[in-house]
């Protein structure tokens, strides 16, 4: 059901990328204080969409992704059913960045708008979103009174006072005190091979080394007779800063704090990643990693994994696995790939990965251009309601799902079909497609689980995660020099990483790495760790 969820870790690699933040003229709804008149007395204790059925819209929704896609709007099971409850049609349009500038920059807007947090254009809503508090207090209190999460609504309110932006997949702390989150991170390894060399403890150094090379000489083919490469990790991206597992995946699995003393920490010189960047570059010099490693993107790799070419993985994103995984088992069910114990530091501590971010992945805003304001605020407090939920998370009861013990469960239909087939699952159905203001935590808690495919590795990280809200958000902002800095820091990370991954030695591999912590000075590295330690003080003081 998550496979329109599968790109929040992989496209968190985006943040800090910036857009455009010039905003044309706005229409008369102005800052909200003078919207139109509500159509009823609304009732904070009944979302206004149930009294609002008389009344048809058209809204037009943009999101900012080219790749989401999702069947025609009443052809799917969800879509059909928000029709029927709200009397109301949605037009999505997708774009990219480039798209989004030359709408912001025309001033013509859609109804809804959602896209990363991260854009700069997101710093500058009060430019053109209307405050979600007003709409609420005029048309809907029930999106502030039970819809949205408390914590949330928090942590987004701005110095004005207002609320200009909700989140897909906010996680507050009460979501991980029920235990309601899941890992998205794991190690893990093919199991037919894994079995046939005793199942070997590849925690440590000398454990993870011996495993790969013993897998090596048990296991050297697949079944199309390609070599199995014995150790890969989530692809990197090198020209655009982006680390793969091999920055902040390895960094929690070694089990690295964030912060120290209420400062921001400097994961990368800490001894114990250094130390398992060079057991990497070990396997590597041993030919226990591929260069496949330095030139395959992400989905060549999936689909490499997919043919049971990888021994061991590192990966940083198992919601995307889902698809690749069952097509694995379905070629080849008993080269299935499960999770188990990877690296860990000296201590042997376990690892500690974060479940979700209060921010989120992306903000959806409704524009000042909208014709519809009451109703677009009805969409957005139906889809963060629990209601809509379940949904657009489990569909129509007593049609795709029952309930059972408090626990909504899949028909057998619907559930073969999920982990069967996942391009119809997603057409025919829509659970899991309509995630824009998504309440995961709470869907989690009336039954969502992972598809079979992916089931043991996400269970596998339920036990090592804890929330980490007091490093959301601590970068300089995008668009400002201080960004630009950053960004050309973290692609000479990974390009270093790159080269120290390559090294012929350890003392060479140490050399360079501490040659790059070094040259971060020279792109405004205190500025940028003061800007840090600043937001992480706000952040404790917001979170009190």
């Amino acid at each position: 059901m998550k496979m329109k969820k599968i790109l929040v870790a992989s496209i968190a690699a985006l943040m800090g990328v910036t857009v455009l933040t010039a905003c044309g003229k706005s229409n008369e709804s102005g800052s909200g204080d003078n919207l139109p008149k509500a159509r009823f007395k609304a009732d904070p204790k009944t979302p206004s969409w149930k009294k609002d059925k008389k009344h048809p819209a058209s809204l037009t929704w943009y999101v900012n992704f080219d790749w989401y896609k999702r069947a025609e709007w009443g052809k799917d099971t969800v879509s059909a059913q928000i029709k029927k409850d709200m009397n109301i049609d949605v037009k999505f349009v997708v774009g990219n960045d480039d798209k989004l500038n030359t709408m912001m920059a025309s001033g013509k807007l859609p109804d809804l708008m959602t896209f990363d947090r991260n854009l700069a254009v997101a710093k500058d809503a009060k430019k053109f979103a209307l405050p979600l508090n007003k709409l609420s207090d005029r048309y809907d209190p029930y999106f502030e009174k039970s819809a949205a999460k408390p914590g949330t609504l928090k942590w987004y309110t701005e110095s004005d006072g207002n609320i200009y932006g909700y989140p897909s997949f906010s996680t507050d702390a009460a979501d991980y005190k029920a235990g309601n989150v899941v890992g998205d991170q794991a190690f893990i390894v093919r199991k037919d091979i894994y079995e046939k060399i005793g199942k070997p403890d590849m925690t440590t150094p000398e454990g993870f080394l011996d495993a790969l090379r013993q897998a090596k000489e048990v296991s050297p083919k697949t079944d199309n007779g390609t070599a199995v490469v014995q150790f890969a990790a989530t692809a990197l991206d090198i020209q655009n800063g982006g680390d793969g597992a091999f920055g902040n995946t390895l960094q929690d699995f070694l089990n690295i704090p964030v912060t120290k003393n209420g400062k921001w920490y400097d994961r990368d010189s800490d001894p114990q990643y250094i130390a398992w960047l060079n057991i990497f570059r070990q396997a590597y010099k041993e030919g226990l990693m591929s260069n496949g490693q330095f030139a395959d993107n992400d989905n060549t790799m999936k689909e490499k994994l997919s043919q049971g070419t990888y021994f061991a993985y590192l990966h940083s994103n198992v919601k995307g696995l889902n698809e690749f995984m069952g097509d694995n088992n379905t070629r080849n069910a008993k080269e299935t790939y499960i999770a188990v114990d990877g690296p860990k530091n000296s201590k042997g501590q376990d690892p500690k990965f974060a479940g979700g971010s209060i921010s989120g992945w992306t903000n959806t805003f409704i524009t000042k251009n909208t014709k519809e304001p009451q109703k677009a605020m009805e969409l957005l407090t139906y889809l963060a309601s629990k209601y809509g939920t379940m949904v657009t998370t489990f569909g129509v009861e007593g049609k795709t799902y029952e309930m059972n013990n408090g626990k909504a469960q899949f028909t057998e239909d619907i559930e073969k079909l999920r982990n069967t087939d996942v391009a119809t699952y997603d057409k025919k159905q829509g659970m899991g497609s309509y995630w824009e203001v998504s309440n995961d935590p709470y869907a989690i808690s009336k039954g969502e689980t992972p598809a079979n495919t992916i089931l043991q590795m996400v269970q596998w990280s339920s036990d090592k995660l804890a929330p980490r809200f007091e490093i959301e958000n601590i970068d300089p902002t995008p668009g400002t020099s201080l960004a630009r800095n950053l960004t050309a820091l973290n692609t000479d990370r990974v390009q270093t990483m790159v080269k120290v991954l390559k090294a012929s030695d350890d003392k060479e591999g140490q050399k360079i790495w501490k040659e790059y912590l070094t040259r971060r000075k020279n792109n405004n590295w205190d500025k940028i760790v003061q800007t840090r330690n600043d937001q992480v003080a706000k952040n404790i003081k917001k979170l009190k």
